[in-house]
């Protein structure tokens, strides 16, 4: 497929936009420990799996895909703690860093059966990883505001269902084991069914131009755009709407932090002659690699193939 530049960057921007309202729809509720909610969440994912599935030329689905799916939502089930721990913001720019600082070592160091990429730069690249932890360094002490909510009572598109099915199979699993720990009386409140939906369909949306944006432009250009734009919209929900962060010297701090990050970034995406793939993308890239080892009739192209048609999709 022909690379579309404007329909990438346009990707890009509503992948930033829903990725940062993901949790947005849940501030006002009532979340108990999560695990309702993260399971209702991954219907609303598959709502737009089927729906891309459907609007897609027919593919099979895709089990390393799916595990990328579990993945997500075995993280997922953690979120609440995070948000009432750490604030939205705060939770989601770190882990923006975490993900650069990962999404970097994997391709620069060959983890995982990934092929190994020397920067043009290396006092570059590195000065990049530094900046982009002491980005992170500078979020961290950031304090912030609990929220008041209310009481309980073959184109990349031909992934997205198998990767939302592996979501809400994982997460149908959490609750069902969570259902048992808890004897059959699991913590539901009925007012975060709609949000849960609605927050899992933009989470979809997002994965969805997520991948869409990266198969259209270059790596170079997607990465930065999609590894901290998100963070940068849920610290403006966090600040204008939800006021979990407050105070001149914690917004100034935050700011500062946002600044500081996007600069390491930038630096990382200089230096190299590639940037790093998306998560799904290098996961299936290893683990074909991987199995191109062995001999059998249901993998019959070598490794350097395998990876450069999973390159050529994203």
């Amino acid at each position: 497929m022909e690379k579309d530049t404007t329909l990438g960057i346009v990707c890009a921007v509503v992948s930033a936009i829903t990725f940062g309202s993901t949790y947005v729809p849940l501030k006002w509720f009532h979340k108990g420990d999560g695990l309702y909610f993260q399971w209702v969440q991954s219907l609303g994912q598959l709502l737009v799996g089927v729906t891309v599935a459907l609007t897609t030329t027919p593919a099979p689905i895709h089990p390393i895909a799916m595990l990328s799916g579990m993945f997500y939502s075995i993280g997922n089930s953690l979120t609440v703690f995070i948000m009432d721990g750490i604030g939205l913001a705060i939770g989601y720019l770190l882990w923006n860093t975490v993900t650069c600082v990962v999404g970097w070592a994997v391709t620069r160091f060959g983890l995982f059966a990934n092929p190994q990429q020397h920067p043009k730069s290396d006092w570059l690249n590195i000065l990049g990883v530094v900046t982009v932890c002491v980005g992170g360094a500078i979020y961290a002490p950031i304090k912030h505001i609990p929220s008041r909510v209310r009481p309980a009572p073959w184109n990349v598109r031909a992934y997205i269902l198998s990767y939302c099915l592996g979501s809400f199979v994982t997460s149908t699993v959490i609750f069902f084991f969570y259902a048992i720990f808890k004897k059959n009386t699991p913590l539901v409140n009925a007012e975060l069914s709609m949000p849960s939906i609605v927050s899992g369909i933009l989470y979809g949306i997002a994965v969805t131009t997520f991948f869409m944006a990266n198969q259209h432009l270059d790596q170079v250009i997607a990465y930065p755009i999609l590894s901290k734009a998100p963070g940068i919209i849920v610290s403006l929900w966090a600040i204008f709407l939800f006021k979990e962060i407050q105070g001149k010297k914690d917004i100034i701090q935050l700011y500062i932090g946002i600044g500081v990050t996007l600069l390491g970034i930038a630096f990382i995406s200089l230096s190299k002659r590639a940037g790093p793939m998306s998560g799904v993308c290098l996961l299936e890239c290893s683990m074909l690699r991987i199995l191109s080892k062995q001999s059998d009739d249901r993998m019959c192209w070598s490794a350097d193939e395998a990876e450069k048609l999973l390159i050529l999709e994203y």
